[in-house]
């Protein structure tokens, strides 16, 4: 038995040699898996220690912050004070302005234990947050391009594509150029009549809740909404010549996109990248919003050639307004500084949501403020009325630029606004080399985090009262509010400055003229004091504010709402998963079992949104609508299960 297997053995080991392929394939079999895993072991060497190595680094210059975890960064860590922050704060004081604890808690933590300036990580890259003054004046004003745009979550490039907000180098040159003559002072002026005519219809509805209310004469309103369907009229008519529902269908679309971008803010950020459900929901949501702008413009492109038809061949204009100035520069491809049709798609998508986030929360915060300072309140009333006064006989006024030149103290409170609720709360830039900042030496690829709404508040630069509504601050200029002339940054600093800033004040100051010259304003007992980040400032729970005519005021006139009844299917909501608040964003009530009523544009928005994400078959865009009825003007929305029992509206 023994000599048997000896033979085997031998025979095997013989055979061995006689095949010498069999080894050698084995071999470059094993060497190919070894060149294929190499580069994978290298780059998850690379992940794991490389952050390690870069915050030793970084270290030894005095910048410390949260550890890093593998892939998440520092996600995990910011989620977990995140969510610590919102269960242990259930408001703030109305009077209480120190908001950044409770926007990002993380920042604000993080910035206590390791100072101004302190290292953090977006998955694997480095992050610089800081605070300090100087070296963010440094990074905004720099004109070399050492310092981009492009480093965003990838929902927001979806959301905005590469527009004027996230473009760079000769592209954002290019659309600059293009864009501009858009916010010049004489298009600006022209702009004012078309805001006022706005806010004269919006005022109106005001009156009329307030006529119903009957003895109380108040209506309490909640003016995020009313406010922000305002703006988003002007924007729509203003910068592409749209009816309110085009807008309408368009805001709500990318308001969703937004929610979806701010709870991908706190998800770790490897899943930016992978098809998960939500990233898909964006990806359709985009299509979809795709399509509505590209409708926009191809029915100014075929206004143009009718009008071009008519006049024999020659003649025919897309407008003077900002699609029609991106259409004149319109090309199939990219040549002689000309915009794609992509391009323009993606201009349209940021002024959407820039040119109308901006100004509405700009515009809802003041009126916050001066609900909570009724002194300042009635200054402002006093300066509007007297400017106005000789002006109005006695009908709706509609206030030119030169007028709104004059309203010192309303522009003040707006700065005020601004300082304390800027839009943006923060922003990024991404070093595109390496480069040392304020002594300290900064990688290629890495983040720089700028906190407005920190910076806006250092005592060290506004003052003791940083924390406090003090409009007088602002009495001589902007550039002597503070101790430094740069320290007013809600409009960013530099090259890359908001391209629509004067625009947006003057619309606001037509707004809150023409409000306070007709109502007075008080907060409502049930305004929670939360604001929320949501890629913009906002009202956690919504801004309702008591609302009163003004004795002097014009009386109401006589109008009707009109609104479209309609089914839905709620439960799509439970089944995608998905973070939004469709109720809120319809500005409906909603009953699972019933019909919704909201207003005409937003019943056909919502209806379309939701069908298109569950990519049902259907013949036709909004298969749900039953029926269109009259509620009271000034009613939101309405319950029912029968159409027919809505109510009419009373003879005016």
């Amino acid at each position: 038995m023994r000599n048997c297997r000896k033979r085997k053995y031998i025979q095997t080991c013989r055979e061995d040699e006689k095949s010498p392929g069999t080894s050698v394939s084995g071999m470059v079999a094993v060497l190919q898996l070894a060149a294929l895993l190499a580069p994978l072991l290298v780059a998850l060497w690379r992940l794991a220690w490389g952050p390690r190595a870069l915050a030793r680094a970084f270290a030894r210059q005095g910048i410390r912050g949260p550890s890093y975890t593998f892939l998440a960064g520092s996600a995990p860590e910011a989620k977990r004070l995140v969510m610590d922050a919102r269960r242990r704060v259930a408001a703030l004081d109305a009077g209480c302005h120190d908001i950044m604890p409770i926007l990002l808690p993380q920042f604000h933590r993080w910035a206590a234990d390791y100072g101004r300036t302190f290292l953090f990580w977006i998955g694997p890259i480095p992050a610089i947050f800081s605070s300090d003054l100087e070296l963010i004046k440094e990074v905004l004003t720099d004109r070399t391009g050492l310092f981009a745009k492009d480093f965003m979550i990838p929902v927001l490039k979806v959301l905005l594509g590469n527009g004027l907000i996230v473009a760079n180098g000769d592209d954002w040159k290019r659309h600059r150029k293009v864009i501009l003559p858009a916010f010049n002072h004489e298009r600006i002026k022209s702009m004012s009549a078309m805001v006022a005519e706005a806010t004269e219809r919006m005022t109106q509805r005001w009156c009329h809740q307030i006529q119903r209310s009957g003895a109380r004469q108040a209506a309490e309103i909640e003016v995020d909404r009313a406010i922000g369907d305002l703006t988003t009229e002007i924007i729509g008519r203003v910068a592409f010549g749209t009816s309110h529902e085009e807008a309408s269908e368009v805001m709500l679309l990318m308001h969703q996109m937004q929610e979806m971008g701010t709870a991908a803010m706190l998800a770790a950020p490897i899943l930016w990248f992978l098809p998960t459900r939500h990233n898909r929901a964006v990806r359709r949501l985009d299509k979809l919003l795709r399509t509505k702008i590209t409708a926009i413009m191809e029915a100014r492109v075929a206004t143009k050639n009718k009008d071009a038809t008519n006049s024999g061949g020659c003649g025919g204009s897309y407008g003077d307004d900002l699609l029609g100035l991106m259409l004149e520069t319109w090309s199939p491809e990219q040549q002689d500084g000309r915009l794609t049709s992509k391009e323009v798609i993606d201009e349209c998508k940021t002024f959407f949501a820039a040119g109308q986030e901006t100004t509405a929360t700009l515009i809802i915060w003041a009126m916050f403020l001066l609900s909570t300072h009724p002194q300042w309140q009635e200054r402002v009333r006093e300066e509007v009325l007297h400017e106005f006064r000789g002006k109005n006989h006695g009908g709706d006024i509609v206030p030119s630029t030169d007028v709104l030149s004059r309203l010192k103290l309303l522009h003040m409170v707006l700065l005020e606004t601004l300082r304390l609720y800027p839009p943006a709360v923060y922003i990024q830039r991404k070093a595109t080399s390496d480069v040392v900042l304020k002594g300290i030496n900064v990688p290629q690829g890495t983040v720089i985090s700028i906190p407005i709404g920190t910076l806006q508040r250092d005592k060290e630069v506004w003052g003791a009262d940083a924390n406090e509504f003090n409009p007088m601050r602002f009495k001589n200029g902007v550039s002597k509010a503070a101790r430094d002339p740069n320290a007013f940054l809600s409009f960013s600093l530099g090259p890359r400055a908001c391209i629509g800033q004067s625009f947006a004040i003057i619309e606001a100051q037509v707004v809150m003229a023409m409000i306070l010259s007709k109502f007075s304003l008080s907060l409502s007992p049930s305004y929670v004091h939360k604001p929320k980040y949501a890629l913009s400032l906002v009202p956690n729970r919504g801004m309702p504010l008591v609302v009163r005519n003004l004795p002097e005021a014009a009386p109401c006139e006589c109008a009707e709402t009109p609104y479209t009844c309609a089914g839905t299917a709620i439960r799509a909501r439970a089944r995608l998963g998905l973070c939004m608040q469709p109720a809120r964003e319809a500005g409906a009530y909603i009953h699972p079992k019933k019909l919704i009523c909201m207003d005409h544009a937003k019943a056909m928005a919502y209806t379309i949104y939701i069908y298109s994400i569950m990519k049902r078959a259907v013949p036709h865009p909004w298969p749900t609508v039953i029926n269109i009825v009259n509620l009271t003007d000034g009613d939101d929305a309405a319950v029912t299960s029968d159409p027919v029992k809505l109510h009419q509206p009373a003879a005016c």
